[in-house]
């Protein structure tokens, strides 16, 4: 069984609104429906877990009742971490002890994650946890106190996408760990697997065009790959 945690419940913050951004319109329709038209046409995907934040839970259920796929909803945490950690903890509930399954984990503010989602679900057939990667294309200062304490060497630096894949036991098992060590900090699930499991994940190829909505500028970004078809 192949389910998937779609990250919904972020506050909007850095996207400059009271509004979540996940619910702003994107070329007539929310952002939140890019990624779920991606998950309707999967067969590989047998549930998708929706966390959301329970302020707009009515416009969330609205949204999901639009597909005819099982959708389960769940209230998110403070932080993406513990939003991940509570979809898991869901989804324990409704999976059989006994069962082997795969879970992907997506934030819903990457819409074009068509590509990816299709790597990472051909690369979790022999893997028990993918995480896609590009590889970066700028130089990166790392600065303290407004001075440059290092210059990571470029060839070795890569951006982390979603959706990210792992074994449900085992990504969970990391996440409960975090939880009781009061490690809250990780900002991928990528990073807390190889922090508690002995193996590091597998990598693959992620997609340029598979960029987060952060703020306004990656809005007109995107409204603008969509009118030029860029996307599909």
């Amino acid at each position: 069984m192949i389910i998937n945690v779609l990250l919904a419940a972020g506050k909007g913050t850095r996207f400059g609104s009271s509004f979540p951004k996940q619910l702003v319109e994107l070329n007539g329709k929310p952002i939140l429906e890019y990624s779920l038209d991606i998950i309707a046409c999967l067969e590989d995907i047998e549930m998708t877990m929706l966390v959301i934040d329970p302020l707009h839970e009515k416009l969330f259920v609205e949204i999901a009742s639009k597909y005819d796929m099982p959708v389960e909803i769940c209230e998110g945490g403070s932080s993406r971490q513990q939003s991940v950690f509570n979809g898991l903890k869901r989804l324990e509930e409704l999976i059989p002890k006994n069962e082997q399954s795969n879970v992907l984990i997506h934030d819903s503010a990457r819409p074009f994650a068509r590509i990816v989602f299709q790597n990472v679900l051909e690369k979790m057939k022999n893997e028990q946890a993918v995480v896609p990667v590009i590889k970066a294309k700028d130089t990166v200062y790392v600065i303290k106190a407004q001075k440059i304490v290092d210059i990571p060497c470029r060839d070795y630096l890569f951006n982390v996408q979603t959706p990210q894949g792992f074994s449900f036991h085992r990504i969970y098992e990391c996440h409960k760990m975090a939880h009781e060590k009061q490690l809250f900090t990780f900002t991928d699930d990528g990073s807390l697997y190889a922090a508690f499991q002995k193996s590091q994940p597998a990598i693959v190829d992620g997609d340029q065009m598979n960029f987060k909505i952060t703020d306004k500028r990656d809005l007109l970004l995107a409204e603008y790959l969509l009118t030029k078809e860029l996307t599909s």
